[in-house]
């Protein structure tokens, strides 16, 4: 049950971060030539979604892999979405291309990808000491 919960969980994640982690804002004008720069703020906030969702599910299943297979599960989904073919497209390559002609989503995209697994490691190791251990008997 704490497997299947994890997998759900995780693409729920995975399709609401994919979504949500496009959105950004302009820092300093509106092109890159400007001297402006993108704060990928939907990025963050999905990657926060992300530590929040596996830090919670394994804190409430007392089950370290639990959010491990969390974090797995929703960066499977946003690969997925991210690669899904056709014209609807939830990611935008990160090439030198992309990053030229459309900086904010490739930043966004990039930082959501890539984000993802470095979240979740810092979130398992800081999740090892909130566990709940039985009890030493004497």
């Amino acid at each position: 049950m704490p497997l299947l919960a994890a997998v759900l969980i995780g693409a729920g994640v995975g399709i609401l971060g994919t979504v949500l982690h496009l959105h950004f804002s302009w820092i300093g004008g509106t092109t890159t030539e400007e001297g402006a720069w993108v704060l990928p703020w939907g990025a963050v906030l999905a990657l926060l979604l992300v530590a929040s969702a596996q830090l919670w599910w394994t804190l409430r299943t007392s089950l370290a892999w639990t959010g491990g297979v969390l974090a797995i599960a929703a960066f499977t989904t946003a690969m997925v979405m991210g690669n899904w073919p056709g014209l609807d497209t939830f990611a935008v390559a990160a090439n030198d291309y992309t990053f030229e002609v459309v900086p904010g989503p490739a930043i966004a995209g990039t930082v959501w990808i890539w984000g993802i697994p470095v979240v979740a490691i810092i979130t398992m190791l800081s999740a090892q000491p909130l566990l709940r251990h039985p009890v030493a008997r004497d």
